[in-house]
């Protein structure tokens, strides 16, 4: 049987993107930068900055021991890795695999920093607990020959969710252009055709009051605490849950989690 390391993952890195590359540079994010990173991350997560030049981080945040137990000084990528569950390193090889079709598609390298790339997986944390991962990850820059030269990434941990797939990996457009959901890791390729496979939803419809509550839900908060935190009766949260469900078509609220997930909507 073929054995699936950290190291392989590391060496796609450097083949597909590095590669590529000849003018090292490193990223300084400014202080507004983690406001709003912070602002996109809530609950259990940590983010960093990833250098393609030398798959380095330009930038690791404190919560990553709170999440994984590893300190910041001592995190690298190969670190990170590391605790991802064996099983799971050849799932995201695959996806990786997908990732660098899916850059290769465009002409116009601009383009890329309009998406923003989903998926989850399972990892070991605090004390060796498992638990599962969403990662969101989004170009920041490009180098002078537009190649994509540093990495916006997000590690959130949604284990509360309850047993959520691991084996896709969505591309999310944030700027109204095609999104390409859910794509199943096994494919090993990207084909738009094997994308937005699963019946449409209409998350996009959702007013703001809905997408506040479809946020707390996926925090894990029941409809009493959702109630409180928003200073709203029971019943009207119970009817904006519904509404959301409805509007998603999901049966019930894992479905519904699952859902947004892989549509990169949380």
């Amino acid at each position: 049987m073929k054995e699936f390391s950290s190291d392989r993952v590391i060496d796609l890195w450097k083949k597909e993107y590095s590669s590529k590359l000849n003018k090292p540079t490193k990223y300084n994010p400014s202080q507004q930068f983690h406001q709003i990173a912070n602002m996109c991350a809530p609950g259990k997560f940590f983010y960093y900055i990833l250098n393609i030049n030398n798959i380095s981080l330009d930038f690791i945040h404190p919560n990553v021991e709170y999440v994984l137990g590893i300190k910041p000084e001592d995190a690298s990528i190969g670190c990170l890795l590391k605790s991802t569950l064996p099983k799971e390193l050849e799932i995201i090889i695959k996806k990786e695999k997908i990732i660098s079709e899916f850059i290769s598609t465009f002409s116009d390298h601009n383009d890329l920093l309009n998406y923003k790339i989903v998926y989850t997986y399972k990892c070991k944390g605090v004390k060796g607990k498992i638990q599962t991962m969403m990662i969101q990850t989004t170009p920041l820059t490009l180098s002078e020959t537009c190649k994509i030269e540093h990495l916006f990434v997000i590690h959130s941990d949604i284990s509360h969710l309850g047993n959520v797939s691991t084996d896709w990996i969505s591309f999310r457009s944030l700027n109204g252009k095609k999104s390409y959901l859910k794509i199943k890791a096994h494919h090993g390729r990207f084909d738009p055709k094997l994308a937005n496979l699963d019946k449409p939803s209409c998350i996009f419809d959702l007013t703001k009051r809905e997408l506040e509550i479809l946020k707390l839900m996926s925090q894990g908060l029941n409809a009493k605490a959702i109630s409180e935190k928003l200073h709203i009766s029971f019943n009207t949260t119970r009817t904006h849950r519904q509404n959301i469900l409805s509007k998603a078509n999901a049966s019930n609220t894992a479905e519904l989690i699952a859902k947004c997930l892989s549509e990169g909507i949380l």
